[in-house]
């Protein structure tokens, strides 16, 4: 659970009121919400479960208000939804929202960040703090500046397969559990914080990445592109001779390219995935080779007929 002290610690926000309950707050909902009609008594769509920003432009509306009035309307703001108020551009509380806010034990909080700057700060913040999340066994590389997931069964050589990318200059994410996230419908990968730098290698054991190689061989996160699934080779199942079947895998209701890529003996599977990924980047640049000899073999095929 999130609450409104988290945030507060984060931004570095200065206290007004908070006490032990208040401070336990949780965020719901991603939306922040400044007072406009509701400073005026109307509350039919206000939405009580989002973080309240007060600016100079509500301040100077209070200042033509009676006490009570303004105390009723922040008794409302100040729902038990309510995580929090956030007092904006360094204005100066007005006790009337601190008398409203005791009551009703909702935290009061300053910055003096103006208003429009720290309401897109805590949307950006609160999108990732609350996105939806989950976590699969894979792997996660940066490969050409691209992120790529590789999934496959147990055992296939996931580890073995990074390795050797790591050792032709692309970068490690996440290896053996990849932390996914879904922030403003991008996939952001991100390893354990346990695990993060380690690599498993089967014979071998644990190892730190940044030693064995260097620091610019490991990444924090980032977003996902493409999905490399490795598969056992099966010469019964039909495979995709010309790569013009495009796949995609959803994770967390997001759609990903995938390529499925056989795993035999003596293949150098570290050296296709790199020429997987470049061949994807092409098709987005415009060029797909599939495409291209479908229209040589059409034009050879209508040469012929001609004759």
């Amino acid at each position: 659970m999130f609450d409104i002290l988290a945030f507060a610690n984060h931004f570095g926000l200065k206290t007004y009121y908070t006490s032990l309950k208040a401070s336990k707050r949780p965020f719901t909902v991603i939306e922040v919400d400044r007072p406009g009609l509701e400073m005026a008594g109307f509350f039919e769509y206000h939405q009580k479960s989002r973080l309240v920003l007060i600016g100079k432009k509500e301040v100077s509306y209070l200042a033509h208000m009676t006490y009570e009035n303004a105390y009723n309307v922040f008794l409302n703001i100040c729902g038990d939804e309510t995580p929090g108020i956030i007092m904006c551009h360094d204005v100066k509380c007005p006790k009337v929202i601190i008398d409203a806010a005791k009551v009703k034990e909702c935290c009061v909080y300053g910055t003096e960040v103006e208003t429009s700057t720290f309401e897109a700060d805590a949307l950006n913040y609160l999108c990732e703090k609350l996105a939806p999340r989950t976590s699969i066994h894979a792997n996660c590389l940066r490969i050409f500046d691209e992120g790529v997931l590789i999934i496959g069964d147990s055992g296939i050589g996931k580890s073995e397969v990074s390795l050797d990318l790591i050792k032709r200059g692309h970068t490690l994410v996440a290896d053996d559990r990849v932390e996914i996230s879904n922030v403003r419908n991008q996939l952001i990968a991100e390893a354990p914080e346990i695990i993060y730098g380690m690599m498993e290698v089967r014979g071998v054991g644990i190892i730190d990445i940044t030693r064995t190689f260097s620091i610019n061989s490991l990444k924090k996160r980032s977003r996902i592109k493409y999905i490399i699934n490795l598969v056992h080779f099966d010469p019964t199942k039909p495979l995709d001779r010309l790569g013009n079947q495009i796949k995609y895998k959803e994770i967390l209701n997001i759609p990903v390219q995938e390529i499925v890529i056989p795993v035999s003996p003596g293949r150098s599977i570290a050296e296709v995935i790199e020429v997987a990924i470049t061949n994807l980047k092409l098709k987005e640049y415009g060029f797909d080779s599939a495409y291209e000899l479908e229209k040589k073999l059409t034009e050879f095929r209508n040469r012929k007929k001609k004759k």
